[in-house]
């Protein structure tokens, strides 16, 4: 008898790591890697860009998928958050600027823990002037005098501002303009550079450059 409390005490001794390795490991939350965020080649529309996002998924999860144009410091739109879904769409996204995007895998029931948000970026470009190459106005549409800005006719546009080295204004479009798909520009100086924005309001959606014949 003497002999098995000992025996009884070293057992008990030797047992307590046991249980507590197993406790800890119960407790550690495993860690995935973030879903890949897939952005598919945007589409330029009357009213901007569209893009589709798609992204891997992961395992009993949540998805997070949010777009900023200043790079998240405070323009953030959060697209999605549906465990069932895979893809995202949006449009009249904004031409001739970055747009970020982030994703984020949330576990559905607090048992794993996913890593932050996965980032990834896009420089959007359009130029919906028709009358260029390289973004410089054809010379057939230039004069000493003149310069003629011609658009797509399924782009959604409001106005043009010129800008002459320093010196802008901005040229509403009216209801002809628009009907016509183009703008002439008239009284302008011989033998200058002229730089064209054309607008959706405050989006930017082409730009083009003219100097004008010598007389």
């Amino acid at each position: 008898m003497k002999n098995t409390i000992p025996l009884i005490r070293l057992t008990l001794l030797l047992m307590i790591p046991v249980f507590a390795f197993q406790s800890c490991t119960q407790k550690e939350e495993v860690k995935l890697d973030f879903p890949q965020l897939i952005m598919y080649t945007p589409t330029a529309d009357m009213e901007g860009f569209s893009m589709k996002f798609g992204w891997t998924t992961l395992p009993n999860a949540n998805y997070i998928v949010q777009i900023s144009y200043d790079n998240f410091v405070s323009n953030i739109d959060t697209l999605v958050m549906n465990k069932d879904t895979t893809v995202a769409s949006v449009t009249g996204l904004n031409s001739n600027t970055t747009l970020y995007a982030r994703i984020k895998g949330v576990s559905k029931d607090g048992s794993v823990k996913f890593a932050d948000f996965s980032y990834s970026n896009i420089f959007l470009l359009e130029n919906v002037f028709t009358n260029h190459t390289a973004n410089i106005i054809n010379t057939g549409d230039i004069t000493a005098t003149t310069v003629k800005l011609s658009w797509l006719a399924n782009r959604h546009v409001t106005s043009i501002i010129k800008t002459c080295g320093t010196v802008s204004d901005t040229t509403q479009l009216t209801s002809g303009d628009l009907s016509a798909k183009f703008k002439t520009y008239t009284g302008l100086l011989a033998n200058t550079s002229y730089s064209f924005k054309i607008m959706k309001n405050k989006v930017l959606r082409g730009t083009v450059t003219a100097t004008t014949k010598a007389n």
